[in-house]
């Protein structure tokens, strides 16, 4: 399925339905998806697109996300998240096994995976006053290159190359309005640099 809207799914989708993953992975991405709701850094547009998204690797290489078209429910459970089972940018296809489909932004959490084996988590959010104050002060991809599409996770994979964002954890998405992602070993790590990068602007507006 395929959209040019903002937000939509744009990469080819092979769907398995199965049964909501249960465990501790599910329960941490649960409580820092509704953690992020409330700060406004996950949630829906006036005009109905979700936006935000998280993430949790598996054992064996798969990774846990959340799955897209919930950025409108302010409280998530297991049934809202899917296991991505593979991904190739070349091909603009992801296969995913769960009882929704995957976020429109997987093919980005992927290359994150894929460009850092010690990342455990990640983290993408919407934020227009944090993505134009860090903008360019921290790691950015490629103007050009647009949200969930092969090119953003290409752009993506360059910043590993050619910057210090495995210092930073965190990077804007120059060519996604708003978007900005961070990550880490673990997913209070990949969580608390998001919030900490809020809580900064937000002290700083008040001062």
């Amino acid at each position: 399925m395929t959209s040019g809207e903002k937000g939509y799914v744009q990469f080819r989708c092979r769907w398995e339905r199965a049964a909501a993953w249960t465990g501790t992975e599910v329960e941490s991405l649960v409580a820092w998806r509704d953690r992020l709701h409330r700060l406004g850094l996950v949630g829906v547009y006036p005009d109905g697109v979700g936006f935000g998204n998280l993430s949790l690797r598996l054992l064996g290489g798969s990774f846990l996300v959340s799955g897209t078209g919930t950025g409108h429910l302010p409280s998530l459970g297991p049934e809202h998240f899917t296991e991505v089972v593979a991904c190739d940018a070349a091909e603009n296809f992801v296969h995913c096994r769960g009882p929704v489909q995957a976020s429109s932004e997987s093919l980005s959490h992927d290359a994150v995976y894929r460009s850092d084996p010690g990342v455990g988590a990640v983290v993408h959010v919407h934020h227009a006053a944090l993505w134009e104050r860090l903008r360019g002060r921290v790691p950015t991809t490629d103007p050009t290159a647009e949200a969930g599409t092969p090119e953003m996770a290409r752009a993506i994979r360059a910043l590993f190359r050619e910057t210090d964002v495995r210092r930073t954890g965190l990077f804007v998405m120059g060519g996604h309005p708003e978007g900005l992602m961070a990550f880490g070993t673990t997913l209070d790590e990949a969580g608390e640099r998001i919030v900490a990068a809020h809580r900064g602007l937000r002290e700083r507006e008040g001062a």
